[in-house]
This record gives structure tokens, C-alpha cells and sequence, in this order.
């Protein structure tokens, strides 16, 4: 398949834009997920079969943000209550708990840790809460909460909060914890379902796309009227992939909005279609491209099977735009395709193996006797994946999840490379 004909390069603000990265995630009973440590680059791709966690992990990121950004509640309704998302054992109720290390810039970390507890019925507290951020060289800033009542109180903040919130919302109204709520809260996550995008959208502001896609029209027009590079570069990814489109553009239509598609039919004058006539592969690929290149400070982008509907022979496309997109955004994929995995510049220590022996996550990277062999040209990642010998090391994984502390020592600040 032909390779983009050098797209316009991102100008600098859009290099900029890229405010940090989670380093590590630590996950303690959520969902299928009993304990696990798992770290990121800038793109970390978890590869596994159905029904292995995958999915389970992009939603606790997820469950982060909408914690914040809603409500502890909204956040558990909106995934099926919280019988739904705590983790299921023969044990005691089990507590949910979620600590992410992130570092805000090339000097900067911040360590945000919450457990929630299980009440009666569906009723729930926020048992413990920990936010630390660290400057290298500089200042470090502290808060606890332990059941509704800080134990390290924040200046000018009410010595307590409600026992259902998180104590960072109140907390980003001080400049020393506002960058680590806006990392947090900046961490969007998306299944694009192409008849979202088939469908006439209603108005929409167009500065944040929904998980589903079912905004892309409105966000499109907002790519193209605040960054013309951006939206060529869509053109030119999308073109490259799908025979005869030319470009993908908003049009209004009375009250609703939709995406009308330019095709080079060998005459003179291309013809317009809107999604309403477009393939499942080529408004999914669209759906991923404004994803990736939406306005606004979006931190990290979880995007789930992204090769899905779409011909084996785009898989390569897709991996060069994930790629491109990792320079300015932190990335987290989930798939399944060898063809995804096959791409030429796709590193072993970018993947992450997810099995689930025992109705129990487990998340590992690559395990030596894999890595070896496509080091050693021995076979392809995807040719590994195939015949189910892509193995990952789970023993290290599950000595490490056992090693889990959502309130241990907090992390220290490190220089590294953007």
C-alpha cells in the first residue's frame, strides 16, 4: 500500500501541545482487572483475545476522568452501577483502587491515588485519596483525604468533602493542583461506531469529540476553521487510504449537520456523497483521524480496535497515523490484528500482552522468547499473534501486580525526552 505523500508537517503549537504522559497505572479490582501494574509510552498498543481485559483497562483510565470531570456516581451509573465495575470474587467486598503516575512535563510529576469502598447495596465512599506533585529541583505539594476529611489539607480549601467525591475537583481551584485535574480530566477514549456517523448530527460546539463519534461533522468544521494543516492532513491520510476521496468536509443540512465526502470518478468535476453513503471502513477511519487531530489539550487518546470494518490492506495507514499522532498525544490502543501488528516501525516494547487465565486480567509486556524471535527476524509480531504464539511475561506481571501500593512511596520527578 502507498505511504502518505508527505502531509503537511504540524506547525509548533501543535508539538506543544503535548503536556505529558502517565508513566505507570496501578488498577486494584476493577472489573476484571484483580491487581496490575502496568506502565506507558507514548504509544502502548494491548493486544489480546475478546474478552481478555483489554477494554476493562481503557475504561478504568476512563473511569479517572469521568470521576472527575462528572461525578463518582455519574461514573458508576453510566458503566451499570457499581456491582457492574467492582471486581467479582469469593471473597470480601472488595475495595476499587486506581493510582496513576503522570509525568505533566519534562520536570514535573504528579501521583493521584484514590480507593473507593463498597456500602450497602449500591452506595459507596470514597475511602482514601492522595494527590502528590513534584517539580524536579522545586517545590513538592501534598494533599490527603481519608473518608471525607483531609489528613494534609490544602490552603484555603474546607477541611472536608463530601464522602462521594474526589477531593481533586476542589483541589483545581489552586495553581498547584489544577495541571494535574486538567491531565486528568484531558484523557478522552473512543469505539468509533460508523453509523454514529452515518446518522444527521445535531448541533454541536464541535470542541470535543464524543466517545462514539457521533459529533465528527461539527468537530471537523472546528479542525478546519482553527487549524488548516490539521484538516489537510486528514484529507491527505484519508485519500491515501480510500480509493477516489479526495477530502471529507462539514455541510449543513436545515438544523442537522452531517460530512459530505468528495470522489474522483475520472471526470471533471468530482461527485459529493454524504455518510449516509459511505462504507462502515471509511467512516471509522474518518471517525479515528478526528480523534486524533481534534482541537483542544486532549492528554491521552485510548482508542479501541481502530482496524475494525476497515480492509487489512489499511492497517498500515492506521499504524503511521497512530505514530504520527504519539509525537504530540499519548496513545493507548487496543487490537487484535496481525495485520496492525505488522507494521515496520512498531517496536516489541510497545506491546502489551493481556491474557486472562482464571477470569483474571493480566497485563505483561512481551515475553523473551517472543521478543527474540522477532528481533531475530524469526517471525512477525503478526505472524506470532496468528498462530497463538505471542506470549507475554506473566510471571514478572503478576509479580509486580502483587508488589501493587496505591499509597506507597510517591514517585520522584525525572528529566526525560518529549
Amino acid at each position: 500500500m502507498a505511504s502518505v505523500d508527505a502531509p503537511p508537517e504540524l506547525d509548533s503549537s501543535d508539538v506543544a501541545e503535548r503536556v505529558g504522559r502517565v508513566r505507570e497505572v496501578q488498577i486494584r479490582n476493577y472489573k476484571s482487572i484483580g491487581q496490575a501494574t502496568v506502565t506507558l509510552g507514548g504509544l502502548t498498543i494491548l493486544v489480546g483475545a475478546n474478552g481478555a481485559g483489554k477494554s476493562n483497562f481503557l475504561d478504568a483510565l476512563a473511569f479517572v476522568s469521568d470521576c472527575l470531570t462528572d461525578s463518582v456516581e455519574l461514573a458508576f451509573k453510566s458503566r451499570g452501577g457499581l456491582a457492574s465495575v467492582r471486581r467479582r470474587s469469593g471473597g470480601h467486598p472488595t475495595h476499587i483502587g486506581i493510582r496513576l503516575i503522570a509525568d505533566l512535563d519534562a520536570h514535573t510529576v504528579a501521583d493521584y491515588s484514590f480507593e473507593i469502598a463498597a456500602e450497602r447495596g449500591e452506595q459507596f465512599s470514597v475511602a482514601r485519596e492522595r494527590c502528590h506533585v513534584e517539580e524536579f529541583m522545586g517545590e513538592a505539594h501534598l494533599f490527603e483525604v481519608e473518608r471525607g476529611q483531609f489528613k494534609t489539607p490544602i490552603e484555603g480549601i474546607r477541611p472536608s468533602v463530601a464522602p462521594d467525591r474526589l477531593a481533586l475537583f476542589a483541589a483545581s481551584a489552586t495553581p498547584e493542583f489544577r495541571p494535574v485535574y486538567d491531565f486528568l480530566a484531558g484523557m478522552r477514549f473512543y469505539s468509533i461506531v460508523p453509523s454514529e456517523l452515518r446518522k444527521l448530527q445535531p448541533p454541536d460546539a464541535g470542541d470535543v469529540l464524543r466517545p462514539d463519534g457521533s459529533n465528527a461533522a461539527a468537530v471537523l468544521k472546528s479542525i478546519k476553521d482553527e487549524s488548516p494543516d490539521r484538516y489537510r492532513r486528514i484529507n491527505s491520510l484519508l485519500a491515501t487510504a480510500v480509493s477516489g476521496i479526495q477530502s471529507a468536509d462539514h455541510k449543513s443540512v436545515g438544523q442537522w449537520e452531517t460530512v459530505e465526502f468528495r470522489q474522483d470518478v475520472g471526470q471533471k468535476h468530482p461527485w459529493t456523497f454524504d455518510a449516509l453513503n459511505v462504507s462502515d471502513g471509511t467512516l471509522r477511519l474518518l471517525g479515528l483521524l478526528v480523534a486524533i487531530y481534534q482541537p483542544g489539550r486532549a492528554t491521552v487518546l485510548g482508542i479501541e480496535e481502530p482496524e475494525a470494518t476497515v480492509h487489512p490492506a489499511v492497517a498500515e495507514q492506521i499504524l503511521e497515523v497512530l505514530v504520527d499522532a504519539a509525537r504530540f498525544r499519548q496513545v493507548v490502543v487496543t487490537t487484535h490484528s496481525p495485520d496492525l501488528l505488522d507494521f515496520r516501525d512498531l517496536e516489541d516494547d510497545q506491546l502489551r500482552v493481556v491474557t486472562n487465565p482464571q477470569n483474571t486480567t493480566v497485563i505483561a509486556g512481551l515475553a523473551d522468547t517472543s521478543r527474540r524471535a522477532i528481533r531475530e527476524h524469526l517471525f512477525t509480531t503478526g505472524e506470532l499473534l496468528r498462530v497463538g504464539e505471542l506470549q507475554g511475561d506473566s510471571e514478572s506481571a503478576v509479580a509486580l501486580a502483587n508488589q501493587l501500593r496505591l499509597f506507597g512511596p510517591v514517585a520522584s520527578p525525572r528529566r526525560h525526552s518529549a
